[in-house]
């Protein structure tokens, strides 16, 4: 049997990243001719309990209550098809938090559309009720990103 060096490591942490694997459960690494092979646990739904399901439902059902209950003008939406990144990089804090208050012009979030970085700017002045948009999500036109109070 083989030894793990930190090549080997480096590999497979990499490509659980890229291909956005969650828990592994199978992993197998050849040394002739460099191979690595890497299985995930599959998502049974016979098994899934019930509790879970339910608090993903009612917390899509809690965000479109706040938007139903949300006056449009109040609700920031995508301007074009993007990424969605809530900070200018990943060691700098968001641009908005919950519940601080913005001025009309201030940086909610960017945008980036075919390697353009777009500033999502406040319409108006207020406090940021909800962030609806996760960091490197994708989002379509229109999809609904924050909403003020």
């Amino acid at each position: 049997m083989t030894k793990l060096d930190k090549t080997d490591i480096d590999n497979i942490l990499l490509l659980k990243k890229e291909t956005k694997i969650g828990k592994l459960s199978k992993v197998k690494i050849k040394k002739g001719n460099y191979e690595i092979e890497i299985s995930s646990e599959k998502l049974d739904f016979l098994n899934t309990p019930n509790h879970k399901i339910e608090e993903k439902s009612k917390k899509k059902s809690d965000i479109k209550n706040i938007i139903e209950e949300t006056n449009e003008e109040n609700i920031v939406k995508s301007p074009m098809v993007g990424v969605v990144y809530l900070s200018a990089d990943p060691k700098s804090p968001p641009y908005v938090k919950v519940g601080q208050h913005v001025k009309a012009g201030d940086t909610l979030l960017i945008i980036e559309a075919m390697k353009t970085f777009n500033e999502i700017k406040a319409p108006k002045s207020g406090v940021i009720k909800k962030i609806l948009t996760l960091n490197s999500q994708p989002v379509e036109y229109g999809d609904n990103l924050i909403v003020f109070e």
